[in-house]
């Protein structure tokens, strides 16, 4: 095996290899540029025991994956935690989760994370000699993750490096004047697309205010309850428990009445309930779960094969039709998020934690209905007639769904409206879009000028 260093040949036999090294082969390309230094003079391992006080309050770590930055997992009693010899964090050090490490789980402590514990399953290290901006940016690119990848020991996803094969592994090291350059660059170019997601927002608080000024829905001010006692008309409930009857309905409507699709039957086709899946690993047929209806669009990489058989059994008339509303009906974070199906998504089946709303488009824009539900006032309204069992499992169902109120105009308007609001949508898709093509833009640049030839 030839491998260049510095211009020079060097020739290592297989038979004298006592550890399959990666590195020199992912890194091959870059030597002609800046020096290679082993993580051991740039990393130093710090292992801080304390004994965890039942009395004490402790903050947790968790670290994300693919280097998405370390948060606090929760703050606990001592007596609450199991593993009562954990190691302290410093803001500044790099931690490393070793079950997730093949995954990107690292990061840099952040300050308001000083003296927080985490258990043998975290590396901590004090960074020496480098910047640890750049050497988050090193760790996380393209060519490193592809050596991690190498070094990573263990039969399932969750594979462990080796702590020794880690820090012997080599990154590309300028000195500290060309790190810091190399960073600032990066950062202007990040605060770039953080300006798109930023813009992208506010349009999207435009887009908000547009819907609820052409439809006339105005939000009502919370009153604090004044008297322990509150009474409330028998004729006036629509559903038991308590939160629904004293939560009162916190919009209001100025412009068009607004009716439920219980009381308004014209609007509505149909609602149907999903069916229960029969799952079959070697089925070319797949079935929409929640995961697949995202917000506004469905992605069928998270759909899931069926068994053919228990699919030809799907009434035909219940598959999806272009211009039907999916939404999910159970489960918290995931309710109430609704998607229009599209031409290219007719003839799908649906699991029984999604809702088919087909409705009448002479009188009804199915496209307005899946905006309104999205928005704020859908999803309160969504919050405020969702059942929650003892599983904890809530569940909006199609009677619960049939209490959604909209304040509706006349077709033609609904239809105008909807024009711009999707005008608006594309502008978020475009400035969301800009900005990931800005990140991939700043880390493309960094990679190049750290990898590539001289």
């Amino acid at each position: 095996m030839a491998i260049t260093d510095n211009n020079v040949l060097h020739i290592t036999r297989f038979s004298s290899l006592t550890k399959w090294s990666a590195h020199d082969v992912v890194f091959e390309n870059t030597k002609n540029r800046f020096p290679l230094v082993p993580l051991s003079k740039v990393l130093k391992r710090v292992k801080e025991p304390v004994n965890i006080d039942d009395d004490t309050l402790y903050k947790r770590i968790t670290v994300r994956l693919y280097g998405q930055g370390v948060l606090q997992r929760d703050e606990l009693l001592g007596k609450e935690i199991g593993t009562k010899r954990q190691f302290l964090a410093h803001a500044g050090q790099l931690i490393i989760s070793r079950i997730d490490a093949r995954n990107g789980a690292f990061g840099i402590v952040p300050s308001e994370l000083e003296g927080a514990i985490v258990t043998n399953d975290f590396w901590l290290f004090d960074v020496q000699n480098a910047l640890p901006e750049y050497l988050m940016l090193i760790l996380s690119s393209e060519l490193f993750q592809k050596y991690w990848q190498t070094q990573s020991s263990g039969t399932t996803n969750r594979q462990r490096v080796d702590a020794e094969s880690f820090l012997d592994s080599r990154i590309v090291l300028p000195d500290c004047d060309k790190q810091k350059n190399l960073v600032e660059k990066y950062i202007t170019n990040i605060k770039d697309a953080n300006l798109s997601d930023i813009q992208a927002e506010d349009t999207n608080i435009d887009l908000v205010n547009c819907l609820f000024t052409e439809l006339g829905i105005v939000e009502r001010k919370v009153e604090t309850p004044t008297t322990i006692i509150s009474f409330t008309a028998f004729s006036n409930l629509y559903q038991w428990g308590v939160d629904k009857i004293t939560t009162s309905f916190p919009y209001e409507f100025t412009k068009y009445k607004a009716f439920s699709f219980g009381s308004k039957p014209t609007w509505v086709k149909t609602i149907l309930r999903g069916k229960s899946p029969k799952y079959s690993a070697n089925s070319a047929s797949v079935i929409l779960n929640q995961k697949c209806n995202r917000t506004d669009y469905i992605d069928l990489s998270y759909a899931k094969t069926v068994d053919t058989v228990w699919l030809e059994m799907f009434d035909k008339a219940c598959l999806t039709r272009e211009n039907d509303i999916l939404i999910n009906s159970t489960g918290e974070g995931t309710l109430g998020r609704a998607s229009l199906v599209t031409k290219e998504y007719e003839g799908l089946a649906y699991d029984s934690h999604m809702l088919l709303l087909r409705v009448n488009q002479e009188e009804v824009d199915p496209q307005l209905i899946v905006d309104l539900i999205n928005s704020p006032f859908g999803q309160k309204q969504v919050e405020l007639n969702k059942s929650a069992q003892a599983t904890k499992q809530t569940e909006l169902g199609v009677d619960n769904t049939k209490r959604i109120l909209f304040p509706l105009p006349d077709l033609s308007e609904q239809k105008r409206i909807s024009a711009i609001v999707k005008e608006k949508k594309n502008r978020i898709g475009a400035l969301h879009k800009s900005a990931e093509d800005l990140r991939r833009q700043a880390k493309r640049e960094f990679e190049e000028a750290v990898f590539g030839e001289a």
